[in-house]
């Protein structure tokens, strides 16, 4: 009986010590880097806060919503393409009705092994936006021409 019950104390522990790695999971910012984008008036040069700011991106499908507010913001995240082609169209507008200047992001990709857990990411390289249609947004400057992380400011919009 002694030895039954150390032999259960024993598998206990063992199976409370052995619950997986820190290797399981991905939660350390390891995956693939979004584009963070803010805002400037075109006048100025000054930053800007957009009291409200639609934007759209197509993915393949067509345009998505992927951000859309009427409170006050200096900054959005957007994520680009992670198939392989070369460019994300993005439809950014002050109106919800009205999500209409076209943002074309071309870049390049290159994929990095990051872990078992997270697998592969992208790594988005030689990145430069063009402004094809103007309307809400008047101009665009490139901050960075590559987006490792999300910590950079890579995008500027003029407003």
């Amino acid at each position: 009986m002694k030895f039954l019950k150390t032999f259960l104390i024993s598998l206990f522990f063992l199976s409370l010590f052995s619950c997986g790695s820190d290797d399981d999971i991905c939660v350390g910012g390891e995956a693939t880097p979004r584009m963070k984008i803010k805002f400037k008036t075109q006048a100025t040069g000054k930053m800007k806060t957009m009291d409200s700011l639609f934007i759209a991106v197509d993915y393949g499908n067509g345009p998505v919503a992927v951000f859309g507010s009427v409170v006050k913001t200096d900054s959005v995240i957007i994520p680009l393409r992670v198939d392989d082609t070369p460019f994300t169209k993005m439809y950014v507008g002050t109106f919800r009705k009205a999500v209409n200047s076209e943002i074309k992001i071309n870049y390049t990709t290159e994929t990095e092994y990051v872990s078992p857990a997270c697998g592969i990411k992208k790594i988005y390289q030689n990145v430069n936006s063009i402004l094809e249609v103007p309307n809400a947004v008047l101009g665009v400057e490139q901050n960075q021409n590559e987006i490792i992380n999300e910590s950079k400011t890579h995008l500027y919009l003029l407003f």
